[in-house]
């Protein structure tokens, strides 16, 4: 109930209590059809409906329901509607049905409406709760899920791209707070690689119910160098990769959180072979999470459309100029630990978590 009043306050709509029903919260005022909007936006709300409050008569009901249809409903459509009771009411839903879609019909005879009760224009909803009912027209669907942070903290490995945006965001919507981690790999990118990831993870803050959300940056150009110069060309994304993964372990654990999610799906690129994978979770101290795993690209984008960060994904950006014209697709982990010898991991790896800023969303 405080994310829905944290959400609404966030986006400046002033709401009333939020009291808990069965299968419903109400909340009251919530800013019409904007706060339901908003409300379907918190992670654990399965649907929001901007609805009017009035008695639980027949006559109350009656007199709503009709004014609604005729506001709402165009000339020679249909309508149908849903009726619910809790509580004790001195009718049935049935009961109530007749009656009001009577008058319903009875009021607007002249604009040629007729009921169709299997694919209606229009569906009016009707809940009877003790004394009180609740009417409307519009269903928000919501993003449904866990509410936000209640199954802890985890650390997203955050480019800004198209796919690392989604598997913060279905991770969030599991109940995870999720800290948005972004390397800033200056000079091996350009800057609107990073003004994207800042852009993007803005869009990400709307779904979060906190006061405060940051990105936070660790700059890895120099780490970037080391590599570069001395690690096989073939081997630098996966140096580049598990350096990532230290870092975003170390910075995980110093902030209580229990592992590390990344947008990688198996086969995409080729550090993300099952070879290269387990290569990668080797330098990993914590549990790294996949949501993405088993997806199609496809699928990703059409997740980064439903959740808003798509466009701003999208456009082309300056990346890594530091990516080898062959990356190896099935490396040997002797072999990377070896070219890892030959400069001080943990060293620079501790040196970066200790530089990591953040940039207030």
């Amino acid at each position: 109930m405080c994310h829905i009043r944290k959400r609404l306050e966030l986006e400046g709509v002033q709401a009333g209590k939020v009291v808990k029903a069965q299968g419903r919260l109400l909340v009251e005022g919530g800013g019409g059809v904007r706060g339901a909007e908003i409300i379907a936006n918190v992670f654990g709300a399965a649907s929001a409906m901007p609805a009017l409050r009035i008695d639980a008569d027949v006559a109350s009901i009656t007199r709503t329901v009709v004014d609604m249809a005729a506001e709402v409903m165009e000339p020679e459509t249909t309508f149908a509607l849903a009726a619910r009771r809790i509580g004790s009411q001195p009718y049935t839903s049935k009961e109530l049905k007749v009656v009001v879609g009577n008058a319903v019909l009875k009021a607007l005879s002249g604009k040629g409406i007729r009921v169709d009760l299997t694919n209606p224009d229009t569906t009016i909803y009707i809940e009877a709760r003790g004394q009180t009912a609740y009417v409307y027209h519009r269903v928000v669907r919501g993003v449904a899920g866990l509410p936000f942070g209640s199954q802890g903290k985890v650390v997203s490995l955050f480019s800004g791209g198209i796919d690392s945006p989604v598997a913060a965001w279905l991770m969030m919507r599991r109940g995870c707070a999720v800290r948005l981690l972004f390397f800033d790999q200056r000079p091996f990118v350009g800057e609107d690689y990073y003004a994207r990831a800042l852009t993007v993870a803005r869009r990400l803050r709307q779904y979060v119910p906190l006061d405060t959300y940051s990105l936070h940056v660790v700059s890895t150009g120099e780490i970037m160098r080391e590599i570069v110069e001395k690690a096989p060309s073939k081997l630098i994304c996966l140096c580049c990769k598990r350096m990532m993964y230290r870092i975003g372990c170390m910075w995980a654990e110093k902030i209580g959180a229990d592992g590390l999610v990344t947008g990688e799906s198996l086969g995409q690129v080729a550090s993300q072979t099952l070879v290269n994978l387990r290569i990668l979770d080797e330098a990993a101290a914590l549990p790294v999470y996949r949501p993405l795993i088993g997806w199609e690209k496809l699928e990703s984008v059409g997740w980064a459309e439903k959740i808003g960060t798509y466009e701003l994904s999208a456009p082309a950006v300056h990346g890594c100029t530091a990516l080898p014209r062959k990356p190896s697709a099935q490396a040997r982990l002797g072999d990377v630990k070896s070219a890892e010898e030959t400069f001080n991991v943990q060293k620079l790896a501790s040196e970066a978590v200790r530089g990591i800023r953040q940039i207030p969303l």
